[in-house]
């Protein structure tokens, strides 16, 4: 069993010193205290479901947990565990109403909702958006929103700096966006191919897709997600060809992704003989 780490990222002491200097250290504790109860209720939902959880990070913006496994758990349970957090900050922030507390509750549920990598409203995007078209369309247009949120907290950062005593926060969290976006379209392949790989241990939906054997095999992983189990039908020599998900990926895995379906069909054809 491997051991539960704890990492601190050096930017994290860096911030804190900045907070001293600028004299928002009470808040910037408290804010963070109530990160770590958002992070804390990620791990207890993804634990109960079946999650493993294999530690937590400090970062500058907050705490991140490390949890695997979730590409396993039915897509209600997987929303459940990245929806709940957010909303229990909302509901906390109502509750302590017009104070420091109640207001930053509410930032950090909100924050957290947008649909901005690697914040919990892109991966319930990526979730919801990859069952209703796949995973990797929906991590391309994540990838292109999280951009245009990045451009507008640079311009609201800058603005808040001016207006409330050079307060860095939105500034920060704009620097911090723009570094994971850049990571967001590797992430969401390497998160449908770790699926693809597990998909033997339980029951899919199966969905089918109809395409002719010229069709490229990159947009036809573009159309494969997480939660349903792929059938190609192909159109080849007059007849109809079946092409599973599973003979999909290990043909990429020896021949890459830059061939057509015929070349898959050709293959077939050959090994069998």
């Amino acid at each position: 069993m491997d051991r539960f780490y704890i990492k601190f990222r050096p930017s994290f002491f860096i911030l804190i010193l900045l907070m001293i200097a600028l004299r928002y250290l009470e808040q910037f504790f408290i804010a963070y205290f109530f990160m770590a109860v958002h992070e804390l209720i990620h791990i207890a939902l993804a634990k109960e479901y079946g999650g493993n959880v294999k530690g937590i990070v400090f970062m500058p913006t907050g705490l991140r947990a490390d949890i695997q496994g979730l590409e396993t758990i039915e897509l209600a349970k997987r929303s459940v565990v990245i929806g709940i957090p957010p909303l229990f900050n909302i509901v906390l922030g109502i509750v302590f109403g017009s104070s420091f507390t109640g207001a930053a509750n509410i930032l950090i549920g909100i924050f957290n909702l947008m649909p901005v990598y690697p914040l919990d409203g892109s991966r319930l995007l990526l979730y919801i958006g990859g069952y209703m078209c796949g995973t990797l369309r929906a991590g391309k247009l994540i990838a292109n929103v999280s951009y245009i949120f990045c451009i507008t907290f640079i311009i609201l950062g800058f603005m808040q700096m001016v207006l409330l005593n050079y307060n860095p926060s939105l500034l920060l969290a704009a620097v911090y966006i723009i570094k994971e976006s850049r990571k967001y379209e590797q992430a969401a392949a390497y998160y449908l191919y770790r699926t693809l790989i597990a998909k033997g241990r339980n029951i899919y939906r199966c969905r089918k897709i109809a395409a002719d054997s010229n069709t490229d095999i990159k947009s036809i992983v573009y159309r494969l997600g997480i939660d349903y189990y792929t059938l190609i039908d192909v159109r080849y020599d007059d007849i109809i060809a079946e092409i599973t998900e599973d003979t999909l990926r290990r043909f990429i895995e020896k021949q890459g992704i830059n061939h057509n379906l015929v070349d898959i069909l050709s293959n077939l054809r050959y090994d069998n003989k």
